[in-house]
């Protein structure tokens, strides 16, 4: 039962994930089909974004008030249900909407899964390792989502990359009815005060920067593929799964190595070698092919694979039990957030730099520099 419980709440993080990066490939199908503008169809990508980042704490800190089953339950029929007025949309105005309320649905879920996972895994070891397998869930989603949209909308069309959600859902929702656990909220004296530490404070602030650089340089390297080698988007998906795939297969290995030794240790690493991957991007050149970022790419991929399931745990450990929630939507909301502000800070580099080359080595220096902060971070505030 405790296998079948966290395989269902890494659906959930998969679903959330899974629409993160699957409507990408999705859009100039969207924009064509729907006739509308590029603001219309970058809506569809940044009305999900905007609103999942702005509930995650609102959402976590809901569901230390009233439990975290409501609130699982809650997302899984507010994003199927959002999931599929977005497949069956007759125009832009109302996908954009209906995205905002898969936001929401995202929201609920992203908190909701992990409290589950600290409420129900009360040893410090199993629960290292059980956020392992969550983290490394929500990266295959990244991993497969390019993949899985192109499949689909070549096959099925764009309504397919919403619809695809239902079924998983329609499985989902009835078992998570039968196995997530009622929990007993705990009534707080309204006078006590929660103490936030420094550990608290550091992992989170290292988890932004991660997303911040980690995010920035997966939209630097997409770039790179399509906009200067010119590679198509298929070519450019299969290219990145030497960032991508690391990121789903090494979360679970995070997870043990936490468990065993601390959040301390797999976090150095991390950081240690996204920084030597920031500084790689120094090496292409304008006349670079492929070959030149591969050792970004792996770098990158095996350094974030590392440490998101190790800051994850850092975050949700330095925290009582009975604020699950709250910390998990803190921890969310900085990953979130801040590696929204990662993207548009990278674009915005490389847009004003030529030859594009020279945006990449600025984004070198940046992104080295942010990753050595947080290791500097990591050893002040984690143990």
């Amino acid at each position: 039962m405790e296998s079948m419980l966290l395989a269902l709440l890494c659906i959930g993080i998969f679903l959330v994930q899974l629409d993160v990066t699957v409507v990408n490939v999705a859009l100039p199908a969207i924009r064509t089909g729907l006739d509308t503008s590029a603001a219309g169809q970058q809506w569809v990508v940044s009305g999900y974004m905007i609103v999942l980042a702005a509930l995650l704490l609102v959402c976590g800190a809901l569901g230390d008030r009233i439990g975290h089953r409501r609130i699982v339950l809650a997302g899984l029929a507010v994003f199927g249900g959002a999931s599929l007025v977005c497949g069956t949309a007759p125009g832009i105005e109302l996908l954009v909407a209906a995205r905002a309320i898969q936001g929401v649905g995202a929201a609920l879920l992203l908190p909701g899964t992990l409290a589950v996972i600290t409420d129900q895994y009360t040893d410090k070891a199993a629960r290292a390792r059980a956020v392992g397998i969550w983290a490394g869930a929500g990266a295959l989603a990244l991993v497969a989502g390019p993949t899985l949209g192109g499949v689909l909308v070549s096959d099925l069309g764009w309504r397919s990359v919403f619809l695809i959600n239902l079924p998983i859902i329609a499985v989902a929702l009835p078992v998570a009815w039968r196995i997530v656990p009622r929990r007993q909220v705990a009534q707080r004296e309204t006078t006590r005060r929660l103490h936030i530490g420094a550990d608290f404070i550091g992992a989170n602030v290292v988890a932004g920067l991660m997303n911040l650089v980690g995010l920035g340089t997966l939209l630097a390297l997409t770039l790179y593929l399509q906009e200067h080698l010119h590679h198509s988007a298929l070519r450019a998906g299969l290219e990145l799964i030497p960032v991508l795939l690391p990121l789903a297969v090494l979360g679970p290995v995070s997870g043990r190595v936490t468990a065993r030794y601390g959040p301390r240790l797999p976090m150095s690493f991390g950081l240690a070698l996204g920084a030597v991957g920031s500084f790689c991007l120094l090496a292409v050149q304008p006349t670079s092919r492929y070959a030149a970022v591969v050792p970004v790419e792996l770098c990158l991929g095996i350094g974030m694979g590392f440490l998101t399931a190790a800051v994850v745990n850092a975050a949700v450990a330095a925290l009582p039990p009975d604020r699950a929630g709250l910390a998990s939507g803190v921890n969310n909301t900085a990953r979130q957030g801040v590696g929204a502000v990662g993207v548009g800070l990278y674009s915005t580099i490389l847009s004003h730099s030529t030859p594009f080359t020279t945006g990449l080595h600025t984004l070198a220096w940046l992104g080295g520099a942010l990753w050595v902060l947080g290791l500097g971070i990591t050893w002040l505030t984690v143990e």
